[in-house]
């Protein structure tokens, strides 16, 4: 798990039946004092987030096949929790 900053949205014309109705976002990851660390991700928004926001990211592939509820999906990356 890691803390982000959404960016923004990604627009697809085409995307894994797994992820029909929810959204991708581009994040960029955050160390312990808030500096961005590596290069922007992906990830998938269950929780209808705004761009700005921090969030709590899985990287559990078992937990984003849970949450999305198809043992087919191809992201790890998911959106599990905003912070305050």
């Amino acid at each position: 798990m890691f803390i982000a900053r959404i960016d923004g949205h990604i627009t697809s014309i085409a995307k894994h039946k797994s992820l029909d109705g929810f959204s991708l976002l581009i994040g960029q990851r955050l160390d312990a004092d808030g500096s961005a660390v590596g290069e922007p991700q992906v990830m998938i928004d269950t929780m209808r987030t705004a761009r700005g926001a921090r969030v709590l990211v899985s990287t559990d592939g078992d937990l984003a096949r849970q949450v999305l509820r198809d043992d087919t999906t191809p992201t790890r990356l998911v959106i599990i929790g905003i912070l305050d």
